[in-house]
């Protein structure tokens, strides 16, 4: 059996992996930022979960959850980045204290975490980092500008950290789902009301955005049952995109961009001086 640290445990994708890899036998420390959330989940497994208090913004906080982790099980094996938060407004009409606030969660969060890990898995030759991004983190969507920013930052900062540790030992795994149910958008959630040269282009967005909630067809308790299994994978897939919107969104970057290269090519090669 493995040892999970799960950031961001109170409720969606954090709280189903956790209650899945409790149930099946793990130990499981949960985090999130009130750890009263966690109460029922300890309580169920009294023996298996270690409920902590972490703001994952917060690098102290982070720092001394890491290693309480750590002193409290011998070791953790699978760290699991999920905590974070959503941001909904064009990119021109977003304050830069909720750019810097979304920026914070999904990308510092995470890579702090990430970090404080990494002595501990070096040391042991061992251990698998799983990372919940999106699909906004592998093409980008109008009125999720900053969201998107965090999300394909975080992807690129963990696609570089397999580079730099796979020959250690240390798998990378990036999670890139479409809509799953979860608190990303509470419900009754109305995120508009903006400058009316952009209604053209976010007006349907942002009808589609208030349908949303209740309506995602990502189920998180299947998507954490997707966790333990490619946590249990010799060689897991560094990118999954997960659900069918994502896969489909996917497919169409990749053949976008292939196209745009390829009509764009001669041009982009005129800037080479050497061959």
């Amino acid at each position: 059996m493995a040892t999970w640290f799960i950031t961001g445990c109170s409720t969606g994708i954090g709280r189903a992996t956790a209650e899945a890899a409790a149930d099946a036998g793990h130990t499981v420390v949960a985090t999130a930022r009130r750890p009263e959330t966690l109460d029922d989940l300890a309580a169920a497994h009294p023996e298996l979960v270690i409920p902590l208090a972490l703001d994952v913004t917060d690098d102290s906080a982070v720092q001394a959850a890491v290693d309480e982790a750590e002193r409290r099980t011998g070791g953790v094996d699978v760290v699991v980045n999920n905590a974070g938060i959503g941001a909904f407004a064009t990119i021109e009409e977003t304050p830069a204290a909720d750019a810097r606030a979304v920026m914070e969660a999904n990308f510092w969060g995470a890579a702090a975490v990430t970090t404080a890990f990494l002595p501990h898995l070096r040391a042991r030759r061992a251990g698998h980092i799983i990372t919940i991004s999106s699909i906004a983190g592998v093409r980008g969507s109008a009125g999720l500008g900053y969201y998107s920013a965090s999300k394909w930052a975080v992807s690129g900062f963990m696609e570089s950290l397999c580079k730099e540790v796979s020959h250690l030992g240390i798998k990378v795994s990036i999670i890139e789902p479409g809509p799953v149910q979860s608190q990303w958008i509470p419900s009754g959630t109305k995120v508009h009301d903006g400058l009316d040269d952009y209604a053209e282009v976010m007006d349907p967005y942002w009808r589609r955005i208030d349908a949303l909630p209740g309506n995602q067809p990502g189920d998180p308790h299947a998507l954490a049952r997707v966790l333990l299994q490619i946590s249990q994978m010799d060689d897991p897939p560094l990118h999954l995109l997960a659900g069918r919107h994502a896969i489909t969104q996917g497919r169409g970057k990749a053949e976008g961009l292939a196209a745009e290269i390829d009509a764009w090519e001669e041009l982009g090669l005129s800037i080479d001086t050497r061959g």
